[in-house]
């Protein structure tokens, strides 16, 4: 029972970390793993149900997080979570630790098959806005997309500058639109 065990462990683990499944061959087509965190500045507006309207401009940290597949060696596809993350006041006058993100499928279109090579990308999908940390807090939920631009300097590293744009709304309540620009310095394994 133990060596069949043992058999099929070795067989997953040769087929899982095989480099014809996860491509960490510094060739761009096939799996690919990105994280990424940088700097960004964000715009919120609010509009409550009861007619008023508030709006916060703040800074803070940028993350960025991509997994999907290169299905060539200039067109990526993937699943990318972005998020801006600030501190700014809420509704009740409290400080606390806001963000507005991205979950959601992406692209990126380099230019050359190769680096260094400038790329082009894009992303839609749910938005949220929230603040995590806060006990009993709910998020508000809803679209969001985020175009950008970046340079991939040497093999595995990028810079990218993007602008994120997410509406969401929690029930009838509350509107919130969000509009970041983020500079991002993201690794990639392929």
């Amino acid at each position: 029972m133990i060596a069949i065990s043992t058999r099929v462990t070795t067989a997953v683990a040769a087929t899982l970390f095989s480099a014809n499944t996860f491509a960490f061959d510094d060739n761009r087509q096939g799996f690919f793993f990105s994280v990424g965190a940088g700097l960004q500045t964000v715009n919120v507006e609010t509009d409550v149900s009861i007619g008023a309207t508030s709006s916060d401009s703040s800074g803070g940290i940028a993350t960025s997080f991509k997994i999907g597949g290169g299905i060539s060696n200039q067109f990526s596809m993937y699943y990318i979570r972005n998020a801006s993350w600030f501190r700014a006041e809420d509704s009740f006058g409290d400080t606390n630790t806001f963000l507005a993100g991205i979950s959601g499928l992406g692209g990126t279109y380099y230019l050359q098959p190769t680096s260094p090579s400038a790329y082009l990308m894009a992303a839609i999908g749910f938005g949220d806005y929230s603040a995590p940390f806060e006990d009993g807090a709910d998020a508000d939920v809803g679209s969001a997309y985020m175009l950008g631009a970046g340079y991939e300097f040497s093999t595995h590293k990028s810079v990218e500058a993007s602008a994120l744009f997410v509406d969401a709304e929690r029930s009838d309540f509350e509107d919130s639109t969000a509009r970041s620009f983020q500079v991002t310095f993201n690794y990639t394994w392929y």
